[in-house]
C-alpha cells in the first residue's frame, strides 16, 4: 500500500507541474466512488475491478457500466445505469450478469453564501432483480433493491467536499417481507473531500463505510475503503478520472481488498 500512495503522489505532482493554473470551474465537481447529491446532465462510463483473498476462497469481480442522469429542473433530476458483470470465486462456476434494471429520482439546491456554497441533496433509487444470476452472500437476485440517499456539500475556493447518507434493502415484489426470507439490508457513509491543484485537474480522498443491519449474518456486506484519485478535465473531450481502492479494515473484516476503477464523463451542463 505504500509504493502505491508514493506513485499516486508522485503523479498528483507531475500533472500539477503539467497543468498549473488558476482554477475557474464554478459547478460541484463529481465524486470518483460515492454517489453524488449534486445534480447532472451527464453521461459516465466506468471499468471497475475488485478482489479479495482471504481463507483460501478468492473473489474477482470485473465490471464495466454506463450511467445517464438527465437534470431536468433547477432542483431534481433522474438517473440510470446499465452495465456487465463478470464475477468468479475459487471452486465455482464463473459468472457474467448484465446489472439490474434501475431507475432514480434525485433533488438538490445549492444556496450561496459569498464566495462559498451549501449544497442539500436526497434521492431514491429503486432496482429490479437481477436476471439469470445465481444466488450470492452479498445479494438475493430474486429481490427487488431499495436504495434511499442522503447528503451535504460545500465548496470554497479550490476546496469541495461532498457527503452521503444511504440505507439499501431488498424487498419482494409486494413490498413485504417474510419470516422465511432473509433480506439483506445495510447503512453506508461516503465522504468525499477534493483539491483543485490546476484549471483542468482535482484530486480526490475519498472514503467510505458500509455496516450491515445484521453484523452477524451479512458480514460481507462490512467495508471501510479507502479512494484517493485523480480527475482531468479536457476542453473538448470530456473528463477521465482514475481511483484506486484500499480496504482499510483487517481483511478478515472488510468485504473488498482491494481494487481501481477508471471513468469517463461527459457534462452537458456549460459549468461542470
Amino acid at each position: 500500500m505504500k509504493n502505491i500512495i508514493i506513485i499516486y503522489l508522485f503523479l498528483i505532482s507531475l500533472v500539477s507541474s503539467l497543468y498549473a493554473q488558476p482554477t475557474t470551474n464554478t459547478g460541484f465537481a463529481h465524486p470518483l466512488q460515492i454517489e453524488p447529491v449534486a445534480l447532472y446532465t451527464k453521461v459516465r462510463g466506468n471499468i471497475g475491478y475488485w478482489h479479495k483473498d482471504f481463507n483460501g476462497v478468492k473473489e474477482i469481480n470485473k465490471d464495466i457500466n454506463v450511467e445517464g442522469e438527465y437534470k431536468f429542473s433547477n432542483s431534481f433530476s433522474v438517473i440510470s445505469s446499465f452495465g456487465r458483470t463478470d464475477y468468479s470465486q475459487t471452486d465455482t462456476a464463473r459468472e457474467i450478469t448484465w446489472d439490474r434494471w434501475n431507475a432514480g429520482i434525485k433533488y438538490g439546491k445549492v444556496y450561496e453564501n459569498g464566495s462559498s456554497q451549501f449544497l442539500i441533496g436526497a434521492g431514491l433509487r429503486l432496482y429490479d432483480k437481477k436476471r439469470n444470476a445465481e444466488f450470492r452472500e452479498r445479494e438475493n437476485p430474486d429481490f427487488y433493491l431499495i436504495r434511499p440517499n442522503f447528503g451535504l456539500g460545500y465548496k470554497y475556493g479550490i476546496f469541495q467536499i461532498m457527503s452521503e447518507f444511504r440505507f439499501q434493502t431488498e424487498t419482494n415484489r409486494h413490498g413485504k417481507e417474510s419470516s422465511l426470507q432473509e433480506f439483506k439490508r445495510y447503512y453506508q457513509v461516503g465522504i468525499a473531500p477534493s483539491f483543485s491543484i490546476a484549471d483542468s485537474v482535482r484530486i480526490f480522498t475519498e472514503l467510505e463505510y458500509r455496516e450491515p443491519v445484521d453484523r452477524v449474518a451479512d458480514k460481507n456486506l462490512r467495508y471501510f475503503n479507502f479512494y484517493p484519485g485523480i480527475s482531468m478535465n479536457t476542453e473538448n473531450f470530456g473528463t477521465f478520472s482514475f481511483s484506486l481502492l484500499l480496504g482499510i479494515l483487517p481483511k478478515e473484516d472488510n468485504a473488498i481488498d482491494r481494487g481501481i476503477r477508471f471513468s469517463y464523463f461527459y457534462f452537458f451542463d456549460t459549468n461542470q
